[in-house]
C-alpha cells in the first residue's frame, strides 16, 4: 500500500528540471523534434546560461530561431557554433542555407566552402556548392535594375525594355497581394529574369514549373511573351514570398499553392477540379510538389485552391492570416489551424470538400 502510494505521488510530482548545459540542449532538441520552437527556444536558452559557448547549444538555438523566422538570432547562433566548433558541419548546413534564402549568394558560398574544407567528403555540402556556383557565374553575367521593392536581374539590354515592365508590374502587385493578405515582405526582394535554359539548370524546376520563389523569386523568359501569363507568374510567386514573410516554416503545401493560385486570379473563386479528377487527401499535399508528373501537378494545384478557398469561405481573410502568423510565433501546424479556424484540422481535412 504504501509503494502504491509513493508511486502516485512521484506521478504527480513535476519533472526534476535539467541541472547542466547537457541536459538542457538535451531537452532542446527533444523541443525541436516535437516541433516546439519557443518551447526549444527557452531551453537552449538556459544551456547557453550555463555554458555560452557550448556548440550544441548554440547549433540548437540557431534551429530555434531559424523554425521561428528570426533569422537575424539565427544567423548570431550558428556563427557563433562555429566560432566554438569550426568542424560542426551541421551548423554550416543551416547557416548556408539561411544565407542562401536570405539572397546572401556569396556568403552561402563562403560558409560551405569551409565547412567543405574541413569535411571534403560531405556528398550534400559538395553537390548545393556545385550548384551554387553555378548559380553565381550565372549572375555575374546579369545587369541590374533597381525599383521600390525589388532588385530585377536580367540578361542585358535587349531585355532591358521587358525588365522594366517586370518592375512596373511587380510594384502594383505588391499593393495588390500585400493589401489582401495584410502584410509586405520585408526589405526588398531580388527577382531574377531567366532563359528557360538558365532557369532549368539554376533551380533544377520540374517542367511543367513556370516560376519559383526560394527567397528570390525566379521567372523564365524567353522570346515572346504573354504578359498576362507574365503578371500572373509573379503575382503566384510574390505570394510566396508574403507566406514566407509571416511563415517562415510549417506552411503545408496545399495551403502555401492554393493561396498564391487564388491571389494569381485576383482573389477570386477557385475554379473547379475537372470532371473525374479524385482530389487527394490534404494530407498527401503537405509536402513538396516537385516530384509530381504535369496531370498529378494540376489535380494538386486545383485541389490546393479549392481547399483554401474552403477555409476562406469559413473565416475570411482573418483566418489565413491568423493561422500564418500563428505559425511564424512556432505554433504547431494543428494547433495553429484550430485557433484560427475554430475547427481541428483533421476535421477540415476530411469535410473541406
Amino acid at each position: 500500500m504504501i509503494l502504491v502510494l509513493l508511486l502516485a505521488l512521484a506521478l504527480q510530482s513535476p519533472p526534476a528540471q535539467p541541472a547542466t548545459a547537457d541536459a538542457w540542449s538535451a531537452a532542446g532538441w527533444r523541443a525541436l523534434r516535437d516541433g516546439a520552437a519557443e518551447e526549444a527556444a527557452t531551453d537552449f536558452g538556459q544551456a547557453l546560461r550555463l555554458d555560452a559557448a557550448n556548440p550544441l547549444a548554440l547549433l540548437g538555438a540557431g534551429a530555434a530561431a531559424n523554425m521561428r523566422g528570426r533569422a537575424d538570432d539565427a544567423r548570431q547562433y550558428l556563427a557563433g557554433a562555429l566560432k566554438a566548433q569550426p568542424s560542426l558541419t551541421a551548423a554550416a548546413l543551416l547557416l548556408g542555407e539561411i544565407l542562401y534564402r536570405e539572397a546572401d549568394l556569396q556568403g552561402a558560398i563562403d560558409v560551405y566552402e569551409q565547412a567543405l574544407a574541413r569535411a571534403p567528403g560531405d556528398a550534400k555540402l559538395t553537390a548545393r556548392l556545385e550548384a551554387w556556383r553555378r548559380e553565381a557565374a550565372v549572375h555575374d553575367s546579369l545587369s541590374t535594375r533597381l525599383a521600390a521593392h525589388f532588385t530585377i536581374l536580367f540578361e542585358g539590354p535587349a531585355d532591358q525594355p521587358m525588365a522594366g515592365r517586370v518592375s512596373d508590374m511587380l510594384e502594383a502587385i505588391y499593393w495588390q497581394v500585400g493589401g489582401a493578405l495584410g502584410a509586405y515582405p520585408p526589405g526588398v526582394l531580388t527577382v531574377v529574369l531567366y532563359s528557360k535554359e538558365q532557369f532549368r539548370d539554376v533551380t533544377q524546376s520540374p517542367s511543367w514549373a513556370g516560376g519559383l520563389y526560394d527567397g528570390r523569386i525566379r521567372v523564365p523568359i524567353a522570346g515572346r511573351v504573354d504578359e498576362r501569363d507574365l503578371r500572373r507568374v509573379l503575382t503566384h510567386e510574390f505570394t510566396h514570398a508574403v507566406i514566407h514573410s509571416l511563415a517562415p516554416r510549417g506552411v503545408p503545401q496545399w495551403l502555401n499553392e492554393g493561396l498564391a493560385v487564388l491571389m494569381e486570379r485576383g482573389g477570386g473563386q477557385a475554379s473547379a477540379l475537372e470532371a473525374g479528377d479524385a482530389p487527394p487527401p490534404l494530407a498527401r499535399l503537405e509536402g513538396s510538389f516537385d516530384k509530381l508528373s504535369p496531370d498529378e501537378a494540376r489535380t494538386a494545384y486545383a485541389t490546393s485552391a479549392a481547399a483554401t478557398q474552403a477555409l476562406l469561405d469559413r473565416g475570411g481573410p482573418m483566418v489565413i492570416y491568423n493561422l500564418l502568423t500563428n505559425l511564424g510565433s512556432g505554433m504547431r501546424f494543428e494547433e495553429a489551424f484550430e485557433r484560427a479556424a475554430l475547427v481541428p484540422y483533421r476535421e477540415f481535412a476530411q469535410t473541406w470538400r
